[in-house]
């Protein structure tokens, strides 16, 4: 299993190129240790070389281990990009790292506010505690003078 994806832009057939495989899930690693790589990072893709761009279609994914926003607990994720579509315009004539940007668009497609399965039951108030809270956040503004 490989840690980077690079391409020869010299042997990109005018067809485009069929690449498929696997880039260790240690590119996918994140700081926060709130998501966790639990698989590589698999990309079946076509990529074409069109007017000075890179342009990568297919699919990508990856699975994770996140941290509940609500519970805290740990739960499986998968992420899916499919149909995936990006284009890249490259630094060098010579070659292109790919790495980089599927890992990006992996990672961005993480949710911002995981939640585990079976927990989006919301909590609610009683209605009397939910009037309270209402009445409260407003209370500060009961006191302000308009010039009216």
């Amino acid at each position: 299993m490989t840690t980077s994806l690079i391409l020869q832009l010299g042997e990109i057939p005018p067809e485009g190129l069929h690449l498929e495989g696997e880039l260790d899930r240690k590119v996918l690693e994140v700081p926060d240790q709130l998501a966790e790589a639990t698989s590589p990072l698999r990309y079946a893709l076509r990529v074409s070389y069109v007017d000075g761009y890179v342009v990568l279609q297919g699919k990508l994914s990856a699975d994770f281990r996140l941290v509940c926003g609500q519970t805290s607990q740990r739960f499986d994720h998968a992420v899916v990009l499919d149909p995936y579509l990006e284009s890249v315009e490259p630094e060098n004539t010579a070659f292109l790292d790919l790495t980089d940007q599927l890992r990006e668009d992996i990672l961005l497609a993480l949710p911002a506010y995981p939640r585990a399965p079976g927990s989006e039951a919301e909590v609610t108030l009683p209605p009397s505690e939910a009037q309270e809270t209402r009445r409260s956040e407003w209370d500060a503004l009961d006191g302000l003078k308009t010039n009216d």
